[in-house]
């Protein structure tokens, strides 16, 4: 018997989803001008803290976490809020306990955004809040963040008709890639402006503890708690390895819904996670989160001097582990991308690929091994004539 071959059309919330960042990589392989030379990836951001393998074999395995395991880590983190933002956290019911950002984020959007809702974006920002909010049948909405307001969240387009019918906002202070921050005075407007025109805020603060000053939280905020929650990464925040474990905080509302949708996307918890951070939470800032800033700070200045022979602007603030670079005279940024990798074979992120402001910009990861960046020097050191002259 013959059987038909059957069409197969995939949902069209596919092919509405927002690119990428990495989408601008090229994954296949291109033509250099420099021949038997490997790639220097400085677009990849790849936390810096590795397993230490003594401590995993000394774990008992890797089983789910106790919930009596995961209570004493609530109360930990609550103490922290109280102890560095002066905020009080009920642990039981304003605490969270999942997988990496990008699912918490996930869950949220699947608990409070249905068909055709609007949802405030960044623009210029990383894609996932958009693609978040496509994949649960919103709408989303950019919110303006550009050199006008030197990469300060502008939310004027939520005083308009579109701010009382948007159900949620998603903001990411420190911002990525620019590393603009709210001040307490802008994050206190932002809870009002939310207040009043009855929008959740959902603040991504992925990278707030990078830079070792204190950030502003919006559980700190009065009537932060109110109107919205904070995200945050286990692995980012206390210097524990890139393993997809973080926390949410803040409205008890908004924590009831993210665990109703976090039970279609179930996360494993592992014990081992939660001794981790629980030791971290305790002893923060870690050694191991001081390695981090003091890596960070060292690849910051050899970056520089990148920058200063390819006659690029450093632009954006030291909050986040990216530098956001400014092109001369705002040539295309995909373009500008394309010539360093086939010339000294360097990739770096176009600016396009956080949004159409970006362009005329690069970001830059500072997390890359030290050594790249001294090798990065070199090559372009080597060969500035010819960036002098595809420039000109």
């Amino acid at each position: 018997m013959i059987v038909k071959k059957l069409v197969i059309d995939k949902a069209n919330r596919l092919y509405q989803l927002a690119p990428g960042i990495r989408s601008f990589v090229p994954s296949e392989p291109r033509r250099s001008l420099v021949r038997k030379t490997n790639v220097l990836d400085l677009s990849t951001f790849t936390w810096p803290v590795e397993i230490v393998p003594d401590e995993l074999q000394r774990q008992n395995g890797m089983q789910r976490a106790s919930q009596e395991k995961l209570s004493k880590l609530k109360e930990e983190l609550s103490g922290w809020f109280h102890t560095y933002h002066s905020a009080k956290i009920e642990p039981s019911k304003e605490i969270f306990i999942g997988g990496g950002i990008s699912s918490l984020i996930f869950a949220i959007a699947l608990g409070f955004v249905d068909n055709g809702d609007i949802a405030f974006v960044p623009e210029l920002g990383v894609p996932l809040y958009r693609r978040v909010t496509t994949a649960c049948g919103g709408e989303p909405v950019s919110y303006s963040i550009s050199t006008k307001n030197d990469w300060v969240p502008d939310f004027e387009r939520v005083h308009t008709r579109l701010g009382r019918v948007a159900r949620i906002l998603f903001l990411n202070s420190p911002h990525n890639p620019t590393g603009a921050e709210l001040s307490e005075k802008d994050m206190a407007s932002l809870v009002w402006l939310a207040g009043r025109e009855n929008i959740i805020v959902v603040n991504d603060a992925a990278f707030a503890a990078v830079s070792g000053r204190k950030h502003a939280s919006l559980m700190s905020i009065k009537g932060g708690k109110r109107i919205g929650v904070e995200v945050y990464s286990f692995a980012y925040h206390f210097g524990l390895p890139a393993i997809p474990f973080g926390f949410v905080v803040g409205n008890r509302e908004i924590i009831n819904g993210v665990k109703l949708a976090a039970q279609m996307l179930p996360s494993f918890v592992p014990e081992f996670y939660v001794d981790l951070a629980l030791r971290a939470v305790r002893q923060f800032p870690n050694d191991s989160l001081k390695g981090v800033r003091e890596t960070i700070t060292r690849n910051s200045a050899e970056l520089l001097k990148i920058l200063d022979v390819l006659r690029l602007e450093k632009s954006g603030f030291d909050t986040v582990p990216f530098m956001w670079a400014k092109i001369e005279r705002r040539r295309q940024a995909s373009a500008v991308a394309g010539f360093l990798y086939r010339l000294s074979r360097l990739l770096v992120l176009p600016g396009t690929a956080f949004g159409d402001t970006g362009e005329g910009f690069l970001r830059f990861s500072l997390t890359a091994p030290p050594e790249a960046y001294s090798e990065a020097f070199k090559r372009v050191k080597k060969r500035h004539k010819l960036v002098k002259r595809e420039s000109e």
